[in-house]
Parts: structure tokens; C-alpha cells; sequence
């Protein structure tokens, strides 16, 4: 008989070694150099919070039989023979098969084979015997091992006690949730490289396949429409009618600023909206001598979504949280992409990056800050305040010799609004948003002075917008509507544009910048097209001129009369079903 402590430490070993050994074997499969197995500790040690997260799963049950064997020993004793079974098979099949689902398919392991299993697919015979016979081997080896010596270690006559046990159920839950922070681990957690090969490789295989196929029927592809050619049909785009590409004149060596500020809703922006709920004096000021935006829209209500739309072009989902699929994200472009050698990227933010799997957007920087790379105390409970992160960011751009693209996203508007001895408005959300403008209006007039200015452009832009101040319906497309603006050196005059655009439009303007007209569908904010696509939780919104009409998922219909095509339909299905 062995003691509580004892039997869940060699647990842990044990299943820690064999995700250790699936790691190793999952690199070597789809390696292209030797110099990719040096690189094995490194990627074991970002893997190894969700190695222990699922460690943290595993134990929960052996822990609670631990406690009904105090009162039903012998049940107990078989319940846990066959749950160890149960798990170890489990875990095996999932890890001999995860290589070849990235080797195959470039994604981890999920349950997506079961579309070759029908007559007419031929998908199981396109795979060669050599992967069956080196999966069913980890598979058999594994599983000897189990029945030699595993279940013999595993399943064992344990001396648990009351307070022994729930020390470890309480040990088990913290690894489970894998931080103390507010966020909890995710799978973005062990992606450390623009290398993503060395990302899959970290990531626990168990974790993930869990994770995607939980999600899995709330991220289907919705359907509207049977026939394609309907949606190409209410998709099909216009010539803007108007161009504002003389407006910003760019080269090859052009710094480009990107920043995203946090909740930063157009109805507290005194330029777009008056005076009622007014917090930016400095942002208004800048909006009136750069290119502004009078309808810009966010793509949802969410901080990830948002982002998502900012860097990828990608539409927000209503319920979906597409950043939970990075393989899915890896096939995609990204504003981080677009730019060559000669350019430095990098992306500042003060919180924790693994907040809602937003790391796997920024992935491929050449340089990544987040919270714990500011020596600051001036932090709140999500990370480090704007004038820390801001100012840091302005003397690493004035510093770097080569152009550069950098993005920032501010972090001090975020709930609960907590900003360090600032007050200039008596409700907390318009006074962190007063807080930040301030620290915005410093961190320009402070690159205003340097002679990169003359060539560069800066985008100021929000996440998302709120229901805050007014508490409108939370389909509202007030709630929805940005701050959008473009200045610097490369902007030629000052302009306030009418149309429509979106946040999602932002990569594509970037791309144009940079001469490329084919990554991103949209249009660039300087060639509007007039609309503007936004989902909230259970619906989606289409913007435009003449008409913004909303359509509820959960009751299948529109809330109001509609009053144009189903357009927003049309974009959904087609972004949702390209992207899965």
C-alpha cells in the first residue's frame, strides 16, 4: 500500500513520459531537419502546461474512487482497473494518430476521418501501410507496457485519507485550470514559434482533440443557402464608387502603426458622437487632422473576435470562437505575413496573451511583449497600465533602424476600469477610456517629434465597441460603431470619409500599402465598399447605406422587417464554410 502523495506523483510521471514520448514521436514524423530534434526541449517545455492539464483530468477519478473505497473498497478497486485501461488506450490511440493527422492534413488529431469512411471516399486507401504499421505499433508497445507493468502502478491499493485526497483534488483542479490568473490555459498557451511545426508538436494532443470536439457542433459551418451560386450572386461586389487613395502616399520602406484600443466605443468618442458621452479630447483631435472614418464597425463585441477581424480579415462568428482552431488560423494570412526581410514586426500588449487563444494571431511577429515583459508594478488585474506599455512601445520604435511594422493593443478600458490616479469623468468605463486617450495623446505627440514620422502611417482603430454608456439592445449597430482614423507624415491632408467600413477591412489596407491586392478579399478602408458585417452572440448584422437589418440565429428570423437581400447570410455561410 503506497501513500496518496506517492500514487499521484507517479502517476504524473508516468503519464508526464508518455506525453514526453508522444512529443518526441509526433517531431520526428514530420520533421524536415535534424536540426528540428534540438529543438525538443524548448518545445517540451511550452507543451508542458497542457501536459499537466490533462494530468490534472486524468486524476479527478482515481482521486474521488480513492474516497469511495473508504466505504465500497472492492467496487472501487475494479472501477479503477478498468478506468486506467480505459484512459491509457485512449490516450494512446489519440497520440499514435496525431502525427499523421498533421502529416496528412496539417491539423491535430479530431474526429474529421469519419467524412473517409463512407463508400465513396477513398481516403483511408490514400494512406500508406507504413503509417498503420508504425501507428499500430506505438499503439501495441503502449499498451504491453500497460499490461505488464502500467496497471500494476497505476491501479494500486492506495492509503487515501480525507485530507490527503482533497489536497490533491484541489492540486488536480489548479493544474486542470493551469494558471491562478483570470485566465485559464488554453491551446495557445504552448504556441512560442512562427515555426509551426515546433506549435503543433507542443501542444497535447489530448487537450486539443478534447477541446475541438467539444466545440465541434457549436463551430459548424451554418448553412442558408443549398446552392452556391445564390451566394455568390448576393455577393457579388461593386467598383467602390469612391477612392481615397491619394490620400496616403507610401513606399517600400514605410513605418506602419497599428494600434487597437480597448472598448474604445464610438459613442464615447466626441468627434463621431457629441459631447454626452465624450471621454477623448486627444483622439478627437487627431481624427480632425488625419484621414477619419464617420461609420466604422467592429466585427463583434469581443476583444478575440475583434483581433481576429483586425488581423486576419476573418469575420466574427456570433457564438464561434474561431482563435480555439489554430490550425485552421495557420492557413490563413495574416497582417504579420505581409511584410519581407527588411521590415521589423511586433505586437505590444500589457495582459496575458493566452487570454481566449489571441496568441496564435501574433504569432508570426518577429517580436512578442506581453504582461511579464514590463518591469512595472503599475498593473491592474489584467496586466500592466497604457503609459508603461505605450511609452515602452514608442522608444522601441524611435530605437529600431529598419522600417517597421508595429501593433499595439491598450489594455486599461477593459472591465473593472481600474486606471492609476486618473479621474477625470465619474463613470469608471468613460474615465478608463480618458486614462487611455491620455496616454495615446502623449505616445503620438512623442513620435510627432521624431523625423520617422515624415514616413509613416499610424491606424488608430477600436476592438470592439460596447453597450456601455447607454445600455442600448445589444444588437444595436450603435454598439458596434468605431473610432477608424489614419495619420502620420504618409497621410497627404485630412479627410472625414462617409462610407462604410469595416474593422475586417484593415488588412487589406495594409496589404495595399504594401502592393499586394490579392490575401484579403475586402477591400481596403481607402476603396470602401459601404457595408459592414458584425454577428453579437446569437445573430448577425449586415450595414449598409440605405438599410442595416438584423438576423437572430436562435429564432430564425429577422428581429425587424427585412429590408435587403440576405446578404449578411450569404457572408456568413461563405466565411464560415471557407474557414472550416
Amino acid at each position: 500500500m503506497v501513500g496518496a502523495y506517492t500514487y499521484y506523483l507517479r502517476a504524473a510521471k508516468y503519464i508526464l513520459l508518455l506525453f514526453a514520448a508522444a512529443k518526441l514521436y509526433f517531431l520526428l514524423v514530420n520533421m524536415a531537419s535534424f536540426e528540428d530534434v534540438l529543438s525538443f526541449p524548448e518545445i517540451w517545455w511550452n507543451g508542458i502546461r497542457l501536459d499537466l492539464s490533462i494530468l490534472g483530468y486524468v486524476m479527478v477519478l482515481p482521486l474521488l474512487l480513492g474516497l469511495l473505497a473508504l466505504v465500497f473498497p472492492r467496487f472501487s478497486a475494479i472501477f479503477s482497473l478498468v478506468y486506467w485501461w480505459l484512459i491509457w488506450l485512449f490516450i494512446t490511440i489519440v497520440v499514435a494518430v496525431d502525427p499523421y493527422f498533421f502529416n496528412y492534413w496539417g491539423q491535430k488529431t479530431n474526429l474529421g476521418f469519419t467524412q473517409f469512411l463512407g463508400k465513396e471516399n477513398a481516403g483511408l486507401d490514400s494512406i500508406e501501410t507504413s503509417t498503420y504499421v508504425i501507428a499500430l505499433s506505438f499503439i501495441v508497445l503502449a499498451a504491453y507496457w500497460f499490461y505488464r507493468y502500467g496497471q500494476h502502478l497505476l491501479v494500486h491499493k492506495v492509503a487515501h485519507t480525507w485530507p490527503s485526497t482533497l489536497l490533491l483534488l484541489v492540486c488536480s483542479i489548479g493544474l486542470i485550470r493551469g494558471s491562478i490568473d483570470k485566465v485559464p490555459i488554453n491551446v495557445s498557451s504552448a504556441y512560442f514559434s512562427s515555426n509551426n511545426l515546433y506549435n503543433n508538436t507542443a501542444v497535447n494532443a489530448v487537450w486539443n482533440f478534447l477541446a475541438t470536439e467539444v466545440e465541434r457542433d457549436k463551430h459548424a459551418a451554418l448553412v442558408f443557402f443549398e446552392d452556391d451560386e445564390e451566394v455568390i450572386a448576393l455577393l457579388t461586389d461593386t467598383i467602390p464608387k469612391n477612392d481615397y487613395a491619394d490620400l496616403v502616399v507610401v513606399n517600400d520602406s514605410t513605418n506602419i502603426i497599428l494600434i487597437v484600443l480597448e472598448s474604445f466605443s464610438a459613442k464615447a468618442v466626441g468627434f463621431l458622437s457629441g459631447p454626452t458621452y465624450g471621454a477623448t479630447p486627444k483622439l478627437d483631435e487627431l481624427m480632425s487632422q488625419g484621414v477619419s472614418f464617420k461609420n466604422a464597425y467592429a466585427s463583434s463585441f469581443r476583444s478575440d473576435k475583434g483581433l481576429l477581424a483586425i488581423t486576419t480579415g476573418i469575420p466574427s462568428g456570433a457564438r464561434q470562437t474561431l482563435t480555439n482552431f489554430p490550425a485552421e488560423l495557420a492557413a490563413v494570412p495574416n497582417i504579420f505575413q505581409l511584410f519581407k526581410a527588411n521590415y521589423k514586426t511586433s505586437f505590444y500588449y500589457g495582459g496575458n496573451l493566452e487570454f481566449a487563444n489571441i496568441k496564435v494571431l501574433f504569432k508570426d511577429a518577429d517580436k512578442v511583449k506581453s504582461q511579464w515583459s514590463f518591469n512595472s508594478m503599475n498593473r491592474n488585474a489584467w496586466g500592466v497600465h497604457d503609459e508603461v506599455v505605450f511609452d515602452e512601445f514608442a522608444n522601441d520604435f524611435l530605437a529600431e533602424q529598419q522600417p517597421q511594422f508595429k501593433m499595439i493593443f491598450s489594455l486599461s478600458s477593459h472591465e473593472p476600469f481600474d486606471v492609476p490616479n486618473f479621474n477625470a469623468k465619474k463613470e469608471p468605463y468613460l474615465n478608463s477610456i480618458a486614462y487611455t486617450d491620455s496616454c495615446l495623446g502623449v505616445m503620438i505627440d512623442k513620435l510627432k517629434t521624431s523625423p520617422k514620422w515624415k514616413n509613416t502611417v499610424v491606424i488608430i482603430t477600436a476592438d470592439h465597441g460596447t453597450i456601455r454608456p447607454d445600455n442600448a439592445p445589444i444588437y444595436d449597430a450603435i454598439n458596434f460603431k468605431i473610432p477608424l482614423l489614419m495619420l502620420g507624415g504618409a497621410v497627404q491632408s485630412s479627410a472625414m470619409i462617409n462610407e462604410i467600413v469595416s474593422q475586417a477591412d484593415i488588412p487589406a489596407t495594409i496589404a495595399w500599402f504594401l502592393g499586394d491586392t490579392t490575401s484579403f478579399a475586402q477591400h481596403p478602408i481607402i476603396k470602401p465598399s459601404n457595408r459592414a458585417f458584425y454577428s453579437y452572440h446569437d445573430g448577425i448584422t449586415m450595414v449598409s447605406p440605405n438599410c442595416t437589418q438584423y438576423f437572430d440565429l436562435g429564432q430564425k428570423n429577422y428581429l425587424f422587417p427585412a429590408c435587403n437581400p440576405p446578404i449578411e447570410k450569404a457572408y456568413y455561410q461563405r466565411a464560415n464554410k471557407s474557414f472550416f
